[in-house]
């Protein structure tokens, strides 16, 4: 698993746009499942991480995790929008699909 630092893009009104990171997406064009596993911090407030999954990706970029979404981004998921991960290293996109089902699983 490979636990990935990036940025939030929004536009002029403060919208989602994408989220972007470097250096991170596999090579090439892969199945993608995602979820949101959401996790309790210290003084109980919840913490949700977007976790990608590359099938056929090689370790450790089979498992990337987006940690501690702001909620602007969990509510743009859940709402079913579209959402972009732009890897600023390659140019690559991968657009994250509207059939999401929230809160598969809880991570300790």
């Amino acid at each position: 698993m490979l636990i990935a630092s990036y940025l939030l893009g929004c536009d002029g009104d403060g919208g989602v746009r994408h989220l972007a990171v470097d250096n991170v997406i596999p090579e090439a064009n892969q199945t993608l499942e995602y979820t949101l596993y959401p996790r309790e911090a210290l003084g109980g407030a919840e913490i949700i991480d977007l976790v990608l999954q590359f099938a056929d990706a090689e370790e450790p970029r089979n498992i990337i995790c987006l940690p501690a979404l702001p909620s602007v981004v969990v509510n743009h998921i859940l709402a079913g929008l579209p959402l972009q991960i732009v890897d600023f290293a390659y140019g690559r996109v991968v657009r994250l699909a509207s059939q999401f089902q929230p809160y598969q699983q809880r991570c300790a």
